[in-house]
């Protein structure tokens, strides 16, 4: 089994043993009972931007490559690339002419709400980008291919954006995280389809986030803040009163997660402060941000029962923060229950931009 792949992104799972992956302009699957990997179809872009996907360093300024992804039946994955929502066929490898929202924002992640009373079943995502002034962001739901409506629209004023649409079974809601500062970053809760959306906990960095997970005993989250301490916390309301309860401090922000088995994982980032920088600073500066203790990315990994523990950690390469990216580790979407742990790295001093996968029970030295 090949532990290193090069110049590949993890999309998601399409079972316990296939994984979507994107490699050298090409959708591929991979297979990793035996490791093999089967080409499924070519993404039809210009030849410039099948270069560049080729040139790390290029495609990590551009922003090329696919962002996220996520399946939508046994035959079908959306996936989305720039600002655009695409649609392959696992069947056939046909790929969709795709779709971008009226405001030009994108989804940081995709999300699939099922059996949640009051909502149609159905891929969702909050639209997101750069919004210092707090225009109006939709929440969209797919309806057929490359057909989108929006389902909620936070008024002028509420938010910057959303990072994250989280169904939770046991109380039949659905978790918007929105951000980034001041009274836009925090946790609101919709019910009935997003004909009721309220607030929770917001105006504070501790209810900023970008990934939590559902669990009988609350939400566990992580919280993404460049420039205070961050921590996995669990949201819960006893006596009808919401609270958020640190569980342990973590190294940085964390904007990316997944299921892993019984255990839920967060990765942190390595990336500069954000605030109320020029920009020349804020293009090449590489002075971390006061939320990041050290210039590595980690992988934590655990569960509420057993507490969690880092799991993983890779140092950031030297190169400044924005120009060339934050110091991140991805996963695929999909509840993975594999042996191995498929983490894609960017801005990273061993891997640069690839992905390798980490065993189970694979002992990690995590000292510098």
């Amino acid at each position: 089994m090949t532990r290193n792949l090069k110049n590949t992104f993890p999309v998601c799972f399409l079972s316990n043993s296939r994984l979507l992956i994107f490699k050298n302009s090409s959708f591929c699957i991979l297979d990793l009972t035996d490791g093999k990997i089967s080409r499924l179809a070519r993404f039809n872009t210009s030849i410039s931007e099948a270069v560049f996907t080729r040139i790390p360093i290029i495609s990590r300024i551009l922003r090329k490559g696919i962002r996220c992804g996520i399946k939508v039946s046994e035959n079908l994955t959306v996936f989305v690339s720039g600002k655009r929502i695409y649609e392959i066929n696992i069947n056939t490898g046909q790929i969709s002419d795709g779709y971008i929202t009226p405001d030009k924002s994108r989804p940081l992640v995709l999300s699939k709400i099922e059996s949640i009373k009051g909502f149609d079943d159905g891929i969702y995502f909050g639209g997101y980008k750069g919004n210092p002034n707090k225009h109006p962001i939709s929440i969209f739901k797919r309806i057929n291919k490359d057909d989108w409506i929006e389902v909620f629209t936070f008024p002028l004023g509420s938010i910057e954006h959303i990072h994250n649409l989280i169904p939770d079974p046991y109380k039949n809601v659905v978790y918007i995280f929105t951000g980034d500062s001041n009274h836009s970053a925090g946790i609101w809760k919709a019910e009935n389809g997003f004909t009721v959306v309220s607030p929770i906990l917001i105006g504070d960095q501790k209810y900023r986030s970008c990934v939590g997970f559902p669990t009988p005993e609350g939400l566990i989250y992580a919280t993404d803040s460049p420039f205070t301490q961050n921590s996995i916390r669990l949201l819960r309301n006893p006596d009808g009163k919401w609270e958020s309860k640190k569980l342990m401090i973590i190294n940085g922000p964390s904007i990316y997660g997944c299921n892993w088995g019984d255990d839920f994982v967060f990765s942190t980032s390595v990336e500069g402060d954000g605030r109320n920088q020029n920009l020349w600073a804020k293009t090449f500066q590489r002075v971390r941000g006061k939320g990041v203790i050290e210039d590595f990315s980690f992988v934590y990994k655990g569960n509420f029962k057993n507490g969690f523990k880092a799991f993983y950690k890779i140092e950031k390469d030297l190169l400044p923060f924005y120009l060339f990216q934050f110091g991140v580790l991805k996963f695929p979407s999909g509840f993975n229950e594999s042996i191995f742990l498929p983490v894609y790295h960017m801005a990273t001093k061993k891997y640069g931009m690839g992905t390798i996968l980490l065993e189970v029970n694979q002992s990690l030295n995590l000292k510098k």
